[in-house]
């Protein structure tokens, strides 16, 4: 038992480190931060928000229905029809002018646009269904984010349903068309701006969803290909310690600089080649898990990438696998043996997981300051929300984070070098000059304990 108790002991020692500690407690921590910013958008999305009506019906019917698209909008938000009034806003534009209806939107943050014909009162009076109108403008939000834009159908469903009531509750006369007295107002079609252009049919929780379902795989992929690669990586070096192999390699008449390039570059390519190879696979995958589900044709709206904005895609790719390559040399330069290694693979591989998380399920708008400066710091995020930011002309934070990768790697390799350099490889950490005086004082601190 005691034997058992001692290799425990000694193994728990080894795979707890301190530094496998502390990456565990930053997981917890940003995981922590991430979970409140969602929270907060989700939040945010189920707020009540303003939104505008064009309806200049004079008839009959006029003032009901302006009752019930307020207290529609009641309804769906849990307020009162006073409060309700506060975001239910009547516009001066006519039903006739697109144009002036979306720039009332970007003009004043509207959710969304309810347009209801103005000869309602004389349709429902010749026994006709009326036909409404929901515009919107695509801000390339998240899924979480364009959900507000749902309660668009249900204030007009509302509306139907108390407006069929009334017109029930009258003397209705005989022979009157069952479906116009239970649904005397329906929606004809959905608009959405999307990129300056608006498009019929299609809401902004359609192209949300298409978009998620589609650009899913370009997170998965990084994320795959980084920990994988990683930890070959990772675990390469841990074995050439253990191997002896590495001390040989560093005898070679080879300068250190050639030697760290050649593992990073041969390393990079490798990862390219996986991550295209998954790439393509995915491609095929979702295809086939999506196929006959009912989504939006995003090609019919301009969100596709061409050719140029893929190899950016895959530039981005590239630089993210040599910021990954470049972490796990210089954690590997700590490692002692290949199972030491394995444990040193935590970081990178949260790193990488953290971000696909995000992006998944928050756009980057949507993130507040801080944690778009925490998510553009983590140098996986940005082939992550490339496809995106490429669909909507967001060129500007895409060669922002090619620049800021470039930096990154270039820091990565300078301290790699520094790393093979020095005697850190042969001797290990705990025989630098730091470690040996943190050593000293813990010992000088365990000896006045026992001594006490």
């Amino acid at each position: 038992m005691n034997h058992l108790l001692n290799i425990v002991q000694k193994e728990l020692k080894e795979l707890l480190t301190p530094g496998a500690i502390l990456s565990v407690v930053v997981v917890v921590i940003l995981f922590g931060a991430i979970g409140t910013a969602l929270s907060g958008e989700s939040q945010s999305a189920s707020a009540p928000s303003p939104i505008g009506v064009v309806y200049h019906d004079d008839g009959t019917y006029s003032d009901d229905v302006k009752e019930y698209l307020i207290a529609g909008y009641a309804a769906a938000y849990g307020l009162t029809t006073e409060q309700a009034k506060e975001y239910v806003i009547f516009l001066s534009e006519t039903e006739d002018d697109p144009a002036g209806i979306v720039q009332q939107i970007a003009d004043h943050g509207y959710a969304y646009v309810i347009v209801i014909p103005s000869d309602l009162s004389q349709n429902v009076a010749s026994q006709q269904i009326t036909q409404a109108s929901i515009y919107y403008v695509y801000q390339n939000e998240s899924l979480i984010g364009s959900a507000t834009t749902s309660t668009a159908s249900t204030i007009i469903s509302y509306t139907s349903s108390a407006l069929s009531i009334q017109i029930i509750n009258q003397l209705t006369p005989e022979g009157t068309p069952a479906a116009f007295v239970q649904s005397p107002l329906t929606t004809s079609a959905d608009y959405t701006q999307i990129n300056g252009q608006i498009y019929k049919g299609v809401t902004p929780m359609t192209i949300a969803a298409s978009l998620v379902s589609q650009t899913l795989m370009i997170p998965i992929i990084v994320m795959i290909v980084i920990v994988m690669v990683g930890s070959v990586v990772i675990s390469s070096m841990g074995s050439e310690k253990e191997n002896k192999t590495l001390e040989t390699l560093l005898t070679l008449p080879i300068q250190r600089t050639t030697i760290v390039a050649g593992k990073l570059v041969a390393a990079a390519l490798v990862g390219l080649f996986y991550g295209v190879a998954y790439m393509f696979g995915m491609v095929f995958y979702m295809s086939g898990v999506t196929a006959g589900v009912t989504g939006a044709d995003l090609s019919k709206y301009g969100l596709t990438l061409d050719l140029s904005q893929w190899l950016l895609v895959m530039v981005l790719l590239f630089l993210a696998i040599f910021s990954a390559l470049g972490i796990c040399m210089i954690l590997g330069a700590f490692t002692k043996n290949y199972k030491m290694a394995q444990t040193m693979t935590m970081p990178i591989s949260f790193l990488a997981i953290i971000p696909m998380f995000v992006m998944m399920f928050a756009s980057w708008d949507s993130l507040p300051a801080v944690f778009q400066a925490v998510m553009f710091a983590i140098p996986f995020t940005h082939p992550m929300m490339a496809m995106n930011n490429l669909m909507f002309g967001n060129y500007t934070l895409v060669f922002e984070g090619i620049i800021y990768l470039v930096v990154f790697d270039l820091v990565m390799v300078w301290l790699t070098v520094k790393v093979y350099n020095s005697d850190i490889l042969i001797t290990g950490l705990d025989q630098t000059k730091f470690m040996r005086k943190l050593n000293k004082v813990f010992n000088k601190k365990r000896k006045e304990d026992n001594d006490n």
